[in-house]
């Protein structure tokens, strides 16, 4: 029996592989866009302001201060905009830092005999260990 839940276990971590692998690839393809999404923010920036330079140019009624505050607030929004997409990109990539320290938990596990939570003793030689190997204490 001990064979038969033995392969059990490899067929469900290794069925666990691939969906974290899919996972980590749809993660990967949404930095992706989003950070295509980056620069065409930046380019549409700058076709606004542009076009808002060349009108406050020709707009000889508004004073200098008004022109300028124009043009910070044109900037303002596009930054933050900007801000909202890179924090998107810093979720995707924490969530692939995560996939990844879960792989390596498991990796570990099964290289001291099991998978679960913390340090416990099972039976006579088995350790099951969660955690980077770094932080484990020697």
């Amino acid at each position: 029996m001990s064979s038969t839940s033995s392969f059990f276990d490899k067929m469900k971590k290794a069925g666990q592989s691939i969906v974290d692998t899919g996972a980590k690839t749809m993660l990967k393809t949404d930095v992706v866009f989003l950070e295509r999404e980056i620069k065409s923010r930046k380019q549409n920036f700058g076709v606004e302001v542009y076009d808002l330079m060349a009108s406050l140019e020709k707009d000889k009624q508004t004073s200098i201060e008004e022109k300028e505050g124009k043009i910070r607030l044109a900037f303002d929004a596009a930054r933050k905009d900007i801000a909202v997409i890179r924090a998107k990109i810093d979720c995707k990539k924490e969530e692939m830092d995560e996939i990844s320290r879960k792989d390596n938990n498991y990796s570990v596990a099964t290289a001291v005999g099991g998978v679960g939570g913390g340090s416990h003793a099972m039976g006579t030689n088995h350790v099951i260990v969660q955690g980077h190997p770094d932080d484990l204490d020697h």
